[in-house]
């Protein structure tokens, strides 16, 4: 038996995921909840932003990340939106502007120390890229939406971790759980198969030359629509076995799938019955079941986070006036996204040997 399997036998870190779960749940649906009831641009941003608050911490933020988080958005908001508005015009300057700044969020997300603060410059450098390659003057003009959106995501965190607490700790010194993107040495061993962990600047070049090409391809006809794709490939991106054999790969394409499959139920349950206490139910019931997924240990995590953020990107969307609202199509936007993911899982199941290839170099080099 895994130690993963073997860990809910605690009561103590059974009553810890528990916790963690009710709070992903909770923190997802009311944002998402508030974000449409006060009709904003981009309902998806703020249960985007408390997902992933929640999934890469165990505690609450403190002022100081908070206050670095902000930070991260506006630095790459800023960015994002100079580099479509500047060099649309200048042959092969949008794409190495992104490139770069796609380079440094994934560095960032990378990181252990500094995840957080990657994924929140990923989400919203994919947010204003997508919005300024439809036109900047729009990806201006909603600039106060979207900050209302953080403060809103930043928010349900807090009222999460006030209702579901986490539990106190045993006696003894209970394990610390990993964050997002944090390899465990069993998850080293997994995904490496005996190979040197490839180091996390590597992984962000391996990143960005998978995301870049996508990001070019989807938004060249300026269309938002590449939001949801690219959500969801920055976030298998971010994980640390996505290309650790086939049968990996394989479940974390099928979580992906449950996410699209949830979001076009969800979005047809709405539609014939367009009451809003249902819909609320409706997407409280998924965001449990994603979020029970989740909290069973980094392993789960790898496969349903890209599926929980597929979910709210393309159900989002359903409720987004900038974004098309109930006229979305959703069977092609799962569509794109189906082929995103397997774009990305194909691209990284290429360049993951390269990337081995050169870590191992390094390591002989080294031992010399």
């Amino acid at each position: 038996m895994s130690p993963e399997a073997a860990a809910p036998a605690d009561p103590h870190a059974a009553a810890r995921l528990r916790a963690r779960g009710l709070r992903l749940g909770f923190a997802v649906t009311g944002a998402l909840a508030v974000e449409a009831l006060r009709g904003a641009d981009l309902p998806i941003l703020a249960p985007m932003i408390a997902l992933q608050l929640l999934a890469l911490s165990p505690q609450p933020p403190g002022a100081k990340l908070l206050a670095m988080l902000f930070g991260a958005a506006a630095v790459s908001s800023l960015v994002a939106w100079v580099i479509a508005s500047f060099t649309v015009s200048i042959p092969g300057a949008y794409p190495l502007g992104m490139g770069v700044l796609y380079l440094w969020c994934f560095a960032l997300a990378m990181h252990p120390k500094t995840g957080p603060l990657g994924a929140m410059a990923l989400t919203m450098t994919i947010v204003v890229g997508a919005l300024s390659a439809a036109s900047t003057e729009a990806a201006a003009g909603i600039a106060l939406s979207l900050l209302m959106s953080i403060l809103a995501g930043a928010a349900t965190v807090y009222v999460a971790f006030a209702v579901f607490p986490a539990p106190p700790p045993p006696p003894a010194a209970a394990p610390v759980e990993p964050a997002e993107g944090e390899e465990t040495p069993a998850q080293a061993a997994a995904e490496t198969a005996g190979d040197p962990v490839v180091a996390p600047a590597f992984r962000a070049a391996l990143a960005t030359m998978v995301m870049l090409p996508l990001h070019m391809w989807l938004t060249a006809d300026g269309g938002v629509a590449a939001m949801p794709v690219l959500f969801t490939c920055s976030s298998m991106l971010r994980q640390p076995g996505v290309a650790a054999s086939l049968r990996d790969s394989l479940t974390r394409l099928a979580g992906t799938a449950a996410g699209g499959v949830a979001a076009m139920a969800a979005n047809g349950i709405a539609q014939l019955h367009p009451q809003a206490a249902l819909s609320v139910a409706v997407v409280a019931t998924i965001s449990m079941f994603f979020a029970w997924q989740l909290s069973k240990g980094p392993r789960h995590m790898q496969v349903w986070m890209p599926g929980f953020v597929t979910f709210l990107a393309l159900y989002g969307m359903t409720l987004s006036p900038t974004l098309g609202g109930d006229d979305v199509a959703a069977v092609e936007r799962l569509w794109q996204t189906a082929v995103g993911a397997g774009y990305t899982l194909c691209a990284v199941s290429l360049l993951a040997p390269v990337a081995l290839r050169v870590t191992r170099r390094r390591a002989a080099a080294s031992r010399a």
